[in-house]
C-alpha cells in the first residue's frame, strides 16, 4: 500500500491539507508496522515513540541497531521517514579524528547510495531520509535492510582503520 498524497493535489486551505498530512501519517505508520511485522519482529514491543507528530522504532539487524522514525514537522506540510543506525564513536585524537571525519565525506559523495554519513554529538551515524510521498512497503523494508548492512559494513572497517569504538 503507497502513500496516497492525491488529496494535496488541488486542495485549498489549511485544514484540508493537515487532513492530508495527518492520513499520510497514519498510512506511512502502518506501513513501518507492516514492515517491522514482515522482519519478524512485533511493532508494540519495538515502538519506542508513538505521538501524534513522531513515532519510532528500534530495530536490532545483525550486530546494529538501527532507529526508524516517522515525522511531520509542523513547519512543514509532509510526513518523513527516517532511518538511522550509530555506527562509531569519533576518536579522541585530533588526527584520526580529521582523517575519520574526511573518510566520511569522501565515502558520503562517492561509496553509498541511499545513505549518507553524519554526526550526532561525537557518534557517527548511517541515515537515510525521505518523505512519505509515494512510498510502499518494499521501499519502507529495503531502507530497513540496506540502511543496517551499511551501518554493519562500516561499523568495523572504520573502528579498524581509526581506531574509533564501534557504537
Amino acid at each position: 500500500m503507497a502513500v496516497d498524497t492525491s488529496l494535496r493535489r488541488g486542495s485549498h486551505g489549511a485544514a484540508k491539507l493537515e487532513a492530508c498530512v495527518d492520513r499520510d501519517f497514519e498510512m506511512a505508520k502502518k506501513l513501518i508496522e507492516d514492515t517491522v511485522r514482515s522482519l519478524g519482529l512485533d511493532p508494540a514491543a519495538t515502538c519506542v515513540e508513538n505521538g501524534d507528530a513522531r513515532a519510532s522504532w528500534t530495530l536490532k539487524r545483525g550486530s546494529v541497531s538501527v532507529l526508524v522514525s516517522l515525522a511531520k514537522p509542523a513547519s512543514d506540510a509532509t510526513t518523513y521517514l527516517r532511518v538511522a543506525s550509530p555506527v562509531v564513536s569519533l576518536p579522541s585524537d585530533g588526527t584520526r579524528h580529521l582523517a575519520m571525519c574526511r573518510r566520511l565525506l569522501e565515502l558520503n559523495a562517492s561509496g553509498l547510495s541511499n545513505a549518507a554519513f553524519g554526526l550526532v554529538g561525537d557518534r557517527v551515524i548511517a541515515v537515510s531520509e525521505r518523505p512519505t510521498q509515494g512510498l510502499d512497503q518494499q521501499e519502507v523494508e529495503q531502507m530497513v535492510r540496506h540502511l543496517a548492512a551499511v551501518a554493519d559494513t562500516f561499523d568495523d572497517r572504520l573502528a579498524k582503520e581509526f581506531g574509533a569504538a564501534k557504537a
